[in-house]
């Protein structure tokens, strides 16, 4: 639909008579068109196809003679709206609001569909209540289904309808609390070694790992779920780091690797490995004896062949 001005060429196929009458009668009394004048602009305003059509029903006589009353009765009587029928209503009671369309856009579809149904004093009832069962699942229905079906009119159902909605709207937008995230502290290498001389010589820590944690975490946070705890080097004993080697359990043990007193085999880095050695040669730690002249060792090593 191609534009003349502020009003738009009638195509009898792409716009309804009556929504174009409307403007033409809103642009003739905006613009003060003299009567004589009227019927011009029309034909003016007509497409090829809308005025071949006019002059079809305008004949034997010449559709230029006619005036512009005459004309729009013409046109009105052409397009004059078919009789009710079971089909209209058929279109009306069938009606569902589609998803994504607004309750107003339902409640002004639903009018155009009853324009047609020649309802009566019936319109207010069948409009109520096809926009209430056509709604669909939601609070909005939920809401309407506990009033009075007697007491309700289109205006206040549309009107309960849409504060429903709303408050589901604004339940769904509550600003959720957030978490904040959760830091752990960490040491650098010069800290754990400063750690673990204040562990042997049981100083205070003088604000170290207070000042090194509220670093990480901030002011007045700790770890969530988690006590405060000392963080130690690696044990060189046992390689465990939840204490000082010190106090290691294991530090009277003996390497299984290399014989050596004071760590275990898993933290052992020599080259060296001593299988099934008597007690007898053990002469210290650190010394691995020769066992070449030992009965024992020779039947019960796997270093020698027997």
């Amino acid at each position: 639909m191609s534009y003349l001005g502020n009003l738009p060429i009638y195509d009898h196929k792409t716009c309804e008579w009556s929504i174009f009458k409307s403007r033409l009668t809103q642009f003739l009394k905006v613009n003060d068109v003299s009567e004589e004048k009227k019927s011009a602009i029309l034909i003016t305003h007509l497409s090829d196809e809308a005025y071949r059509l006019v002059r079809n029903l305008a004949y034997p006589k010449d559709a230029d003679s006619f005036s512009y009353v005459e004309l729009v009765s013409l046109l009105d009587n052409h397009f004059k709206p078919k009789k009710c029928s079971y089909t209209v209503k058929a279109r009306f009671y069938g009606a569902t609001r589609t998803p994504g369309e607004s309750l107003g856009d339902w409640a002004a579809r639903l009018r155009g569909l009853a324009s047609y149904c020649e309802f009566g004093a019936a319109l207010e009832t069948n409009l109520t209540d096809r926009f209430v069962l056509g709604l669909g699942s939601g609070p909005a229905r939920d809401k309407l289904y506990e009033q009075d079906p007697s007491k309700m009119k289109i205006d206040r159902a549309l009107e309960i309808a849409q504060q429903a909605e709303s408050a589901r709207e604004a339940k769904f937008m509550e600003v959720s609390v957030k978490e904040e995230p959760v830091y752990r502290a960490s040491f650098t290498l010069d800290d754990r070694r400063e750690a673990n001389r204040r562990a042997r010589t049981s100083e205070p820590s003088s604000g170290y790992s207070g000042q090194r944690q509220r670093s990480h975490l901030g002011d007045g946070q700790s770890v969530r779920g988690q006590q405060p705890r000392r963080d130690f080097p690696r044990c060189s004993v046992c390689g465990l780091r939840n204490h000082d080697e010190e106090k290691c359990r294991y530090k009277g043990y003996r390497c299984q690797k290399c014989g050596e007193k004071g760590h275990l085999k898993k933290v052992c880095d020599k080259n060296v490995q001593i299988n099934n050695i008597c007690d007898d040669h053990d002469k210290g730690v650190g010394h691995i004896p020769d066992p070449d002249h030992c009965e024992e060792c020779h039947n019960y090593s796997l270093k020698f062949q027997n």
